[in-house]
């Protein structure tokens, strides 16, 4: 659909008098500072459970049935990558979105100019990590994490800020 200036909707309505891209910027970003923070959260209780559960899938702390089970995934050879615990790796990648965010958030225009595009970069690669990891569970593990299938829609959503702050950042420098 277009305007009457030629402009599609979309692009209407994100550069509408009033919204700033620095403004647009400012609450993806405070958005991306709320679902990291939420995913940290997450993982960090999927590291507790994985070393309450690792080696023992039986012990019954997150089974709800056979196929809705932490305890299956958490106990699985799929764990751990190199040996490291996938929930750590999903904590760090958390706290690296966490603080990306903050540095742009803090110092705003003083911060690199390339900063937004990292922090958009790093939350893709993290989707496309959890996306793998849910294929796995589905597909080889055939059990579901329902705190796994949080993460991966705490990190898509700061995906999808992390590209609009991207786009306002952009929009920002394009009209400076």
């Amino acid at each position: 659909m277009r305007t009457d200036m030629g402009e599609t909707v979309e692009h209407a309505v994100v550069a509408s008098p009033g919204v700033s891209g620095a403004s647009q910027e400012r609450r993806a970003l405070r958005l991306v500072l709320l679902f990291s923070s939420a995913g940290g959260i997450v993982a960090a209780y999927l590291l507790t459970l994985h070393v309450m559960i690792a080696g023992n899938p039986k012990r019954g702390l997150c089974t709800f049935t056979d196929t809705l089970s932490c305890d299956a995934v958490l106990a699985s050879p799929y764990a751990k990558i190199a040996g490291v615990p996938v929930a750590l790796i999903g904590l760090l990648g958390f706290g690296l979105l966490f603080g990306l965010a903050a540095w742009r958030f803090v110092q705003g225009e003083r911060s690199p100019r390339w900063l937004p595009g990292l922090l958009a970069i790093t939350a893709g690669l993290g989707l496309a990590f959890e996306l793998g990891m849910t294929w796995v569970e589905f597909f080889v593990i055939q059990a579901i994490c329902p705190y796994c299938l949080t993460a991966f829609g705490l990190v898509a959503a700061v995906f999808t800020a992390a590209v609009v702050a991207w786009r306002g950042a952009r929009r920002e420098t394009q009209h400076a």
